[in-house]
């Protein structure tokens, strides 16, 4: 939770200052915590040490995606947005191999350490280009929106408790709990978010809100497809891995051609290109879905068919939709609409993944058999990739009207 309070200070934060303060200032928070996870004498402290860690990775996440928005031409984004995109694609594939065999034969404390040496070389190599950037300050508009910074830590309270809530046992227990924290979240989200998240409101709102559900919605189906592949697919570990791998290449794969389309089609065709890249999203997630809802199986050449479908959807219409948003963003105010875009996803990620799994227990504890239980689970990323979808036909129907 402490990286939607990093996500929002971050962000607020470069909308005052500089943005090297804030990035290296993040990237101490984060090192602190690798120094104070990798010596925790106890669990609390391993705690803190990753909450140190997590308000430092939003922080530089909001950063970095200011920068973005506020200094690179409109034209240049998409490829920005791409490269970053294609950056997740190296540590995605020997980054769980290498903390395996670290935490197996040297110590998991050396899982942590191992880090502040490499952020070590990144602050020096990343100078020069943070010491030559110059943002534009709307400090009136900046001052008024540090004031949301005690929305930011309400949010994080909220959301902690709803997924508290979500696994206490038993559910009469439970429910009250969860219902508090969905109570403090949504008006703390709504007072966070730019005004017509909620309700996909073109051009801003409408680009936020595509952006966060096919997200929530891919990490929904991801989570339980691989519990699938595992419980009753017949597939290992590595194999489940395997897919997912495939799945990030074809998503690194369509961010670089939404980069290129950018650039041969124009802005104009943004909202297309994200209506069109959640239609294939629901493509692959059908084939999956359909799998475990109609056959109560799940067979892995088709689950790779469908995964390499739905990373091909993500990679077209998650950063063309970051791309329409700062497109819109006020001006001076990238950081807040930064800081937005990342507080999406991560709600809609974390909320839509905890909810699945009450759904999952729910059915597996009621006898339905695991089949079952993970496709009801999956409805929930079915649907929130056809709300995502409807968002996005609304930036296509204003482009279209000529109103934004």
């Amino acid at each position: 939770m402490s990286q939607i309070i990093g996500t929002v200070i971050g962000g607020l934060e470069v909308d005052r200052r500089q943005p090297a303060i804030v990035f290296y200032t993040s990237l101490a928070f984060f090192a602190v915590g690798c120094a104070v996870a990798g010596s925790a004498p106890s669990i609390f402290v391993l705690f803190l040490g990753r909450a140190l860690q997590g308000f430092g990775a939003g922080a530089m996440f909001a950063c970095v995606y200011a920068i973005i928005s506020a200094v690179y031409e409109d034209h240049l984004r998409p490829a920005m947005l791409a490269a970053m995109s294609s950056a997740w694609i190296i540590p995605s594939l020997i980054g769980p191999g290498i903390a395996g065999f670290i935490a197996d034969h040297v110590g998991w404390r050396y899982v942590f350490w191992g880090l502040i040496p490499i952020l070590a070389i990144v602050a020096p190599l990343t100078w020069p280009a943070f010491r030559g950037v110059r943002m534009e300050h709307d400090i009136a508009a900046a001052n008024a929106n540090a004031r949301r910074v005690p929305y930011a830590v309400a949010l994080a309270f909220g959301t902690g408790l709803f997924l508290a809530g979500l696994d206490v046992r038993p559910v009469a227990l439970g429910a009250p709990i969860a219902a508090a924290g969905l109570a403090i979240l949504v008006p703390m989200l709504k007072r966070l978010l730019p005004a017509g998240t909620f309700v996909a409101r073109p051009m801003l709102g409408g680009a936020l809100s595509s952006r966060a559900l096919c997200f929530g919605g891919f990490a929904v189906i991801e989570t339980y497809m691989v519990f699938s592949l595992k419980e009753f697919g017949g597939a290992s570990t590595s194999t489940a891995g395997l897919v997912l791998t495939l799945g990030s290449l074809t998503w690194s794969f369509g961010s670089i051609l939404q980069a290129r389309l950018d650039r041969n089609r124009g802005p104009a065709s943004r909202p297309r290109r994200v209506r069109g890249g959640v239609s294939i999203m629901l493509a692959g997630t059908a084939l999956i879905f359909g799998m475990v809802a109609l056959f109560s199986d799940i067979w892995l050449p088709v689950t790779i068919a469908g995964w390499l479908t739905a990373g091909l959807g993500i990679g077209l219409a998650y950063p063309t939709a970051a791309t329409i948003a700062f497109a819109h963003a006020p001006r001076g105010q990238d950081g807040l609409v930064s800081s937005s875009t990342l507080l999406g996803d991560l709600f809609t990620s974390s909320v839509g993944v905890g909810l699945g799994g009450v759904v999952l227990a729910l059915g597996l504890n009621r006898d339905w058999g695991a089949p079952a239980s993970a496709g009801t689970a999956m409805v929930l990323g079915v649907a929130m990739l056809m709300l995502a979808w409807l968002a996005a036909q609304r930036l296509v129907l204003a482009r279209a009207a000529g109103t934004q």
